[in-house]
């Protein structure tokens, strides 16, 4: 089975207009992720989820739990999942996004494209019948 994907098109501010292409990670990827974030969690104080919580418990507490984990640490995991992504230059094929060739110039952008990247993997959860 293919991995998922999903386009997205910047609806608002510098980069309106750009697309993107957000591809889940490989399932071992993003249990190491998963890993690190729950490690970071811990680490944190941060009280961590019921392993069968799964990546939607991790994914939940690591977002209101951000501001508890070391900068040195979190920055990492978030961009990480830029790791995900791929611009779709006008007419051309997608290629990894680079954010030293200023394939995004709003902040804001890589805000969206980092959610994007996390719901992808979660995406699954959405229909099942599970309280956060």
């Amino acid at each position: 089975m293919a991995l998922k994907s999903k386009e997205i098109t910047i609806e608002k501010g510098r980069d309106a207009g750009t697309k993107f292409l957000v591809t889940e990670m490989p399932v071992a990827k993003a249990d190491r992720w998963a890993m690190k974030a729950l490690i970071a969690l811990a680490n944190a104080g941060v009280e961590v989820p019921d392993p069968k919580a799964g990546m939607l418990g991790i994914t939940s507490m690591l977002l209101s739990s951000l501001q508890n984990i070391a900068e040195d640490r979190a920055i990492p995991l978030l961009d990480e999942l830029l790791e995900c992504v791929n611009v779709v230059p006008q007419g051309g094929q997608p290629r990894q996004l680079d954010l030293t060739m200023n394939d995004v110039q709003d902040f804001t952008t890589l805000w969206k494209l980092r959610k994007e990247a996390l719901m992808l993997h979660i995406d699954f959860l959405q229909s099942a019948d599970i309280q956060i």
